[in-house]
């Protein structure tokens, strides 16, 4: 397969995040979400904790360090649940890992023979959201041995009922009762990152969903609480691993939806 003539697929729902598109230079990625990623039309090549790791379909846990160069194949990018429900169930069907980087995907061919089909029809986000639960969990189960912690998830919820308020780890600690060491502790544990990490991940969420909704980056980026442009393009890289305009300036365009 080559690379074809279609526009970037950016498609943000509030479980999940998916991008398919093209990448011209080597991501340098700082993991705030676990992540599972194809090589359409040839293998990525990861470098993590000091080792190469050379595949077609790649499983990321939140919290890695590392640097993906695709070699300008189509990559396509599923950031999973923040939860780490999706991660749980995708782990046990990965063949290898090195270096924290599960990859090797059971379905692996089928998958990336999918994702091909869907970048060129452009395909609609129902029926892509359709595909990547059918992908992650086939059998509507839950992972042995998962479990949410209400508490984590409340604290996750405020953080998302005002997203622009940075609530303090006090507060937060606070409405969940717990010592703010103990929460600290607790959300790395189960989230994978620190609770200003993941704050700032939703904040590009929040960003990204408002200029899908019409807005101007510049406003989209100061109602989720950067407060400017210039602040939200420097985190994006922190985060995503490269520019903004990297990701949405393409020639062919972007097909982006915020469901």
């Amino acid at each position: 397969m080559l690379p074809i003539d279609a526009p970037v697929l950016l498609y943000l729902w509030d479980k999940r995040t998916f991008h398919l598109g093209q990448f011209h230079q080597s991501l340098q990625l700082s993991q705030a979400a676990a992540m599972l990623l194809f090589g359409l039309d040839g293998p990525l090549y990861l470098e993590s904790q000091g080792s190469q790791v050379v595949c077609h379909s790649a499983l990321l846990p939140a919290g890695l360090d590392l640097s993906v160069d695709s070699r300008c194949s189509r990559v396509a990018i599923c950031y999973l649940d923040v939860f780490g429900e999706d991660f749980a169930l995708l782990a046990p069907r990965m063949a290898s890992c090195q270096a924290s980087v599960l990859h090797g995907l059971d379905s692996e061919s089928a998958c990336i023979q999918r994702f091909d089909q869907l970048h060129r029809s452009s395909a609609s986000p129902e029926l892509l959201y359709a595909w990547m639960d059918e992908l992650i969990n086939p059998q509507q189960q839950v992972p042995d041995g998962f479990s949410l912690d209400s508490r984590i998830v409340r604290t996750i919820e405020l953080i998302k009922a005002d997203v622009s308020c940075n609530q303090s780890i006090d507060y937060l600690a606070q409405q969940v009762g717990l010592s703010v060491p103990r929460l600290t502790q607790l959300f790395r544990q189960k989230i994978g990152i620190p609770i200003r990490r993941y704050r700032q991940w939703h904040r590009l969420f929040v960003t990204s969903v408002g200029v899908a909704r019409g807005m101007s980056l510049t406003e989209a980026a100061v109602a989720a609480g950067f407060t400017d442009s210039a602040h939200f393009s420097h985190t994006f890289r922190s985060i995503i691993g490269m520019t903004p305009s990297a990701v949405l300036a393409h020639p062919h365009g972007v097909r982006l939806f915020a469901g």
